[in-house]
């Protein structure tokens, strides 16, 4: 799968910063909040790696008030199928209008030069955090322009 692929190929540029990471996450021998996890945010160049545990993810990836809405939702939908200003355009104009104006100015209002998320995001990904700990995998958030990936990656593939 081509995202797939990106997502290797993003790993990879940043290998070096995430094996330091990954060796902090090795080292720890059980679960805890305190498991380290990175977050890659490459939305703009330069690439930036940021390293955090899993329990103040939150001083790295804010947690949004709108993203989890439904008609926000239905934006980013709309966005892979559409297109970004069309998909504005077509939820400004239907029958909850007005709704989305407002929360899609509170949405860009909270995105504004920082990173954020949404609550499900946040709590899937602290889950995601246990099962990698478990497989021997560094969690790590991905941040590409329009998207937000989580997954884990092999310590060994980064620190070999």
């Amino acid at each position: 799968m081509a995202k797939d692929r990106g997502i290797q190929a993003l790993v990879e540029s940043v290998r070096e910063e995430l094996a330091d990471i990954a060796r902090q996450a090795e080292a720890q021998a059980s679960w805890s909040l305190t498991l380290p996890v990175a977050v890659i945010d490459a939305r703009k160049p330069p690439t930036r790696v940021y390293a955090t545990a899993i329990g103040t993810i939150g001083s790295v990836l804010r947690i949004s008030r709108t993203v989890d809405h439904p008609l926000i939702q239905q934006l980013f939908v709309l966005h892979e199928e559409i297109g970004p200003e069309q998909a504005i355009e077509a939820l400004l104009n239907g029958a909850d209008g007005e709704e989305f104006a407002e929360l899609w100015e509170e949405y860009r209002e909270e995105a504004k030069g920082e990173l954020v998320w949404g609550a499900n995001d946040a709590a899937a990904f602290v889950t995601k955090s246990k099962a990698c700990h478990q497989d021997h995998e560094l969690a790590l958030v991905a941040l590409v322009p329009g998207h937000l990936y989580s997954c884990g990656v092999p310590i060994r593939s980064l620190t070999a």
